[in-house]
Formats: C-alpha cells, structure tokens, sequence
C-alpha cells in the first residue's frame, strides 16, 4: 500500500475515544464591574515600600562594616579547591598504577604470551576503561623487546613515528620495537576494535632502547612502583609521566617492566575548570619549579620547529606566580596573602600524597576582589540586622500574600487542567483584584474556543503535545519510530456486497477496534486512508519500548477482529480479515502542511517499508508482518517466524521479513500458544535450511511444516522454490533474496 497524501484526513493520538460538548454552557459569572484595585497596585504598593526599606538598611550597613568573614570564606573556597584538586589529581593517577602493577604480575605469571602480542586484547581494554592513558607496554630485559598499545583517538590526522595519517578506521596502534639478534625493528601496526589489521609501517626515525632510559634503570633497582619526571614522550613528543612497575618472577628474578604514560594535558583540562574567579589560576609544579600542568596546556611546554622542551613556572612571565612562590616560601602556611602588581591575592599550595612519590606542588591563586569586591564589611552584623528585617517583611509578606495569592493559586489549578485539555466546566473563581477577574474571564472565553477546536483536532494529540512542551508549528526532527500499517483484505469486494451506509458504519466499527489497540499500547493513529490504518510508537511523546507496544497492539488487532467477526457472522454481517506491517526505522516526525493547514505525521524510506510489509501479507498468506528492526527493538519478548529475505518494491537491499505469531512474555491474552511456538521452530528449522541451499533438507522441513498447518500458504512457496533450484541450482553469490515486483 503506498503511503495516501491527502491532508485532509483527520488525524488522532491514539484512537481513543472522547466526548464532545455539544453545546457551551454559559461560562461567565456576573461579577461587580470595576471593584477592587488593580494587581500591579497591589503588589508595587505592598512589596516595594516593604523590600525597599530592607535593602536600603542592608545596603547602607553594608557600606559602612568590614567583609573580614567574607574573606574567611574566600580562605575555605580557596582550600576547598584546593583539596578537590589532590583528590582530582590522585583519582587520575591511581587507577594508572593499580593496572601497571596488575599488568606487571600478569606478564610475571605468563611471560610468553606477553611477549607473543596475546596480551595486545587486555592492554586494549585497559585503554578503553582508562581514558587518561597515553600509551601502556611491556618491556623486556634479555633481547629489549619492547610490545606498546595506544588508542588512536577519533579524527586524528597523524599518529606513528613517521607522523602519517593512520588507516581510515583504526582505533588502536600496537608497537613492537625488537632488539633480536642485533639488529633492530620497530613496528606500529593499526587495527580497530575487534583486532582486524588496518595497516602497519615501521619507524624511520626512532631507535628505541628503554634499558638505557632512566625510568627503567630506576624502576629495576628500585623492584616497586614509580612515576617519573615530567618528560617529552619520543612515541607523540607530547609531555607527560609514566608509571612503571617491575616484572619479577618467583624466584624474584627482574625480566622487565610494565610502564603506562599519561599526557598532562587531563590535568591542565582540570585546572581550565577550576572557578577561580576573572584573575583567578591553578597549576601544578614539581620540586624544581618545572610546570606540570596549566591551565593553557601549550605554555607547558616551549616548542622549538619539531622539538619540544619542558618550561619553569618562572619562565611563564607572570607576577602573579612569581610573586605566590615567594610568599609561599616565606611563609608556607596553608593559606598566603600577598600583593602583586598592587592587587591583593590568595594563594594555597598543597603537597600530593606521600605515597605518589613525587614532590609535586598544586598551586591555587585567586584576586581577593573577586570573590569580596565591595562586600568588605562585618557580615556578621549584616546578617543579624538582614534577619530582623526579614523576618518583619516575611510576617507582612505572609499576610499580604495570603489576601493575593488565595484566588491565584485557585487559577493556576484552572490553568493546569487547560494545560492537560481538560476544559470540562467554567471557572468558578472571583477575586478582589481586576486584572484576575480578567484573566479568568479570558480563560473561560479560552476554554469555549479549545471544547470548539477539539471538536476538529484529536483531544489526545493536543493534550500529548502540550505535555511534551514542543510548540505546535511547522517542522519536524529525525525519531527512530515503530510504524504501523493495516488494511482490509478484499475491501473491494467487501464493498460491492454492502450498502454505502452500512459500509461506513462496518469499516468504522473495525477502525474504533483498530484504534483502541493502538490506543491501549500508547500509540499515535496518524491518519485513516479509507480502510486503512497508519499509527506509530515513540512520537509525539518518546516510550522506549516502543517496538514491543507496536507489536502488543498489531497481536491484539488480530484478536479484536477475530470477536468482530463471531459477532458480525451472528448477525450475517461480512467479516474482515485485517492485513498488518511494522516497520522500526528512524523517520522524520511533525507536522508537515502549511500555515493554514498541518498534519502531525511521519515521512521517510521507513514508513514507506511498513507499507509494503502490510502489503507482502497478500504474498505469503500472513497477517502480521514485522521487519527484523521491529523484532531487534522489541527484544526477547516476541515470538515470530521467519519468512523470507526480500526486497520490497522500491528498494535494493534485502531484509529478512517475519509473521508476529505472540508473545513470549506479556500480557496472558497475548501469550503464545505451544502450537505457534511449534510452528515457529518448524519453520525457521525449514527457513535455516533453504538459506544454507539444502534443498532437499528444506523440502522435507517445509512438507513437515505444510503438514503441521495444512492452511499455511508459506509451504507450498518454497517447496516450489526448492524444486526449482534443484534444477537450476543459483549461482554461487545467491544471497537468498527475493526482489518483490508488487506493493
């Protein structure tokens, strides 16, 4: 069935039922015209002489007395940054040394496949879980075999020491840098996630010995965990610090180590956002005064053509750093005032842990007037006086506010139920003020122009997208929906038999049924194409089941119309047989027309797809047709057939088509029957084999199935399919495909 572009339609939220007020009761009250003052001379005579005489006291105190509190305060933000920036710091790092010293023992206990790359998976993860590793590696004493593993992050344009653009799809570099023998090589290979190989290149540059580098001399002697010094890694020239951690076996013999690097610039992105006020800094420095992080990462370091070196605090040019070091040495307390450049400053300075190893300082820097200004007064004094005061606008406010606000909050109850399309009744509310008594005449006169409207748009629709606080107008936005489509099987000749009247009152019965399943599952009836149905699940208001609710209403349309029928076969009335596709894909949903005239709907490739599903029911003689999309959405909780591979009309690509038989878990009404549960391992055993061109498997299973459903139409299509392909065998890339030639 094509998709109908008539907007004419009337379109519904979920094909529930509403009543319409047939005529409007008379909604306004008689009132006295003209009495009481108006709101804004309530509220500016009441409140304005009343907050003005407070925050005149409080403002001309204010000026008078010291801020000496405020500043205590400033102290403890201060110390408070300062305490979060070590807590930062350490969680950064800690969970680096825990995994070098797990990967450490690991190669301990199985130093073959850490030297053999079969650890490459598990240095892989730990990037994965621990984003603020640079690299991670083993590193080998006896032949200096050298295994390192990077993450490649997204859009880098060059990686590698030949500095090329990594293979389009690489997520991960893996190094192997081998002194065997002699000679040496080092190799990166890029793969991506799932270890395919992308690429590999060797170094044209590097000539990489860590058993001559300090980190691993000292990591050796040392038979513990380290961090290094800040340094410029040779793999990227970026700086950064390392963990190591020995690799000893047990007879305590030292066969290498485990290192990872981290790059500074986390914590620089750390101390960036820091709220430290407009003049306010934060920085890590080591014993030497050399920068560890910044909050400008690239003053971290001095770049000189394609080298790098390490920069000291000092060299940064600033009085205000220069100046809180020497305070800082002059007094190391926690908290040091200085002045610098004729501003008044604090500073803290924190050491890390004992346990890090490092005599690592985090400096934190902020401008007095930042976060005091003006407020240097005696708050204490402030805050009494600023009670008394409130407490004697508050007993005034608590009075004035009962007189005022009574009618209002009455109102804003009435607002609400307009809110949720409830405009049963007018307002019954007067107050003393004018401009309520008008807003609740506007309102009364709104709700008699709403019950109008909703006698032409859907109540639920409206009601739906009020709540969902997206304002009604042109324009859509792209939505993974389940779209339904239904039909009427020989609507034709259905019509040739009954009378137009009784025609309309027959379809309209099946519609009212369709409907309230859609409804009882929280869809959207988009529009009626005649005898048709189109609705979806997940618009306007988002559900994320909304697979599962499509396919709980198209089970409980099937069931529906099977009592429609008993009752119309009762009374000689014809019966229906209802067609159903569902289709998950994303769509672009709102409301599509013009300013004159829109419908709320979905478009795209996907609606047009669940067409066709409705219509491929004709071909395979089903009722339920779903795409693999809608039975990968819905989950475990659907039992469904296999049908074919096809493609339907208007598209290349083939999908696997299945028949909804119930489900496996839900609502009892809607659970599967052993037969269907039956019949559908019969026919995915016979799918499984026609799809593996074992025809003569396929036959049989398919025979099995015609005898298990001798109604089943499915059967009977393949068995001749299978007859034909024994003949004439498809050629060796036959995907199992059938290209529909009809809609």
């Amino acid at each position: 069935m094509a998709l109908v572009k008539d907007d004419v339609t009337a379109h519904s939220a979920a094909g529930k039922k509403s009543s319409m007020d047939m005529a409007a009761p008379p909604e306004r009250r008689r009132r006295p015209r003209g009495k009481g003052m108006t709101l804004q001379v309530n509220i500016v005579t009441a409140f304005a002489t009343l907050l003005t005489a407070i925050i005149l006291a409080l403002v001309s105190f204010a000026y008078v007395k010291n801020a000496g509190s405020v500043l205590d305060l400033t102290e403890r933000f201060v110390e408070r940054v300062a305490v979060s920036g070590i807590n930062s710091t350490v969680a950064l790092l800690d969970p680096v040394a825990t995994h070098v010293e797990a990967s450490a023992k690991l190669a301990a206990v199985d130093e073959g496949r850490a030297r053999d790359g079969s650890l490459f998976p598990y240095l892989m993860t730990l990037l994965d879980n621990t984003p603020q590793l640079q690299s991670i590696y083993f590193a080998f004493e006896t032949d200096g075999l050298f295994l390192q593993a990077f993450p490649i992050p997204p859009g880098t344009a060059k990686f590698g020491a030949n500095d090329n653009a990594p293979p389009a799809g690489a997520e991960y570099a893996l190094r192997v840098v081998d002194h065997k023998g002699g000679g040496y090589s080092d190799v990166w290979t890029y793969v991506k996630r799932d270890g395919t190989v992308l690429g590999s290149e060797t170094s044209n540059t590097l000539n990489y010995d860590h058993r001559t580098r300090g980190w691993y001399k000292e990591v050796v002697a040392k038979r513990g965990l380290i961090w290094t010094d800040l340094v410029v890694f040779t793999s990227n020239r970026q700086p950064g610090i390392a963990a190591a951690y020995p690799i000893i076996t047990k007879d305590g013999r030292v066969i290498g180590a485990t290192a990872a690097n981290i790059s500074t610039k986390q914590m620089s992105d750390f101390l960036a956002g820091l709220n430290l006020g407009k003049s306010g800094i934060g920085l890590i420095v080591d014993e030497t005064n050399q920068l560890i992080a910044y909050p400008d990462s690239t003053k971290a370091v001095r770049q000189d053509g394609l080298a790098l070196s390490l920069v000291k605090a000092q060299e940064l040019k600033d009085a205000r750093i220069s100046d809180a070091f020497a305070a800082y040495r002059a007094n190391p307390a926690k908290i040091v005032r200085f002045v610098s450049e004729r501003r008044a400053f604090l500073a803290s300075f924190s050491e890390l842990p004992a346990e890090f190893g490092k005599k690592w300082l985090l400096g934190v820097i902020v401008l007095e007037d930042d976060f005091v200004g003006v407020l240097k007064e005696n708050t204490r004094d402030i805050v009494v006086i600023g009670l008394l005061l409130m407490v004697m606008g508050m007993v005034g406010m608590t009075v004035l506010s009962r007189w005022i606000s009574k009618p209002l909050a009455s109102l804003t109850g009435e607002i609400r139920k307009i809110q949720k399309f409830d405009l049963e009744g007018p307002i019954a509310i007067y107050a003393l003020v004018r401009e309520v008594n008008e807003v609740i005449d506007s309102l009364n006169m709104m709700k008699r122009a709403l019950r109008t409207f909703g006698k032409f748009v859907p109540r639920d629709l409206v009601r739906d997208l009020v709540a969902s606080g997206r304002p009604i107008e042109l324009g859509g936005h792209d939505r993974t929906l389940t779209v339904m489509f239904t039909d009427i099987a020989d609507f034709t000749g259905l019509s040739e038999r009954m009378e137009a009247g009784e025609l309309l009152v027959h379809v309209s019965r099946h519609l009212d049924a369709i409907a309230s399943c859609i409804g009882q599952e929280d869809g959207t009836v988009d529009k009626y194409i005649g005898d048709a149905v189109m609705a979806f699940w997940g618009a306007p208001n988002w559900c994320e089941d909304h697979a599962l609710r499509a396919c709980s209403a198209a089970l409980r349309a099937k069931k529906i119309q099977l009592a429609l029928n008993a009752e119309w076969a009762a009374h000689d009335l014809p019966t229906m047989f209802v067609r159903i596709g569902l289709h998950t894909a994303n769509v672009i949903v709102g409301n599509i027309g013009s300013d004159q005239r829109m419908s709320y709907t979905a478009v795209g490739d996907g609606v047009n797809v669940a067409s066709r599903l409705e219509g491929v029911n004709k071909l395979y003689g089903t009722q339920i047709c779903v795409s693999k999309a809608v039975l990968t959405a819905a989950g475990e909780s659907v039992l469904a057939r296999p049908l074919d591979m096809v493609a339907v009309k208007g598209r290349v690509a083939g999908e696997m088509i299945y028949e909804l038989m119930a489900l496996r878990h839900g609502p009892t009404e809607l659970l599967a029957t052993a037969e269907e549960l039956e019949l559908c391992r019969a026919t995915e055993a016979a799918f499984n084999a026609y799809a593996a061109r074992q025809w003569d498997v396929a036959m049989a299973n398919y025979t099995r199935l015609a005898e298990l459903a001798p109604a089943d139409k499915l059967p009977g299509i393949f068995i001749a399919r299978c007859r034909h392909y024994m003949a004439e065998p498809p050629p060796t890339d036959w995907n199992g495909v059938h290209h529909m030639q009809s809609k």
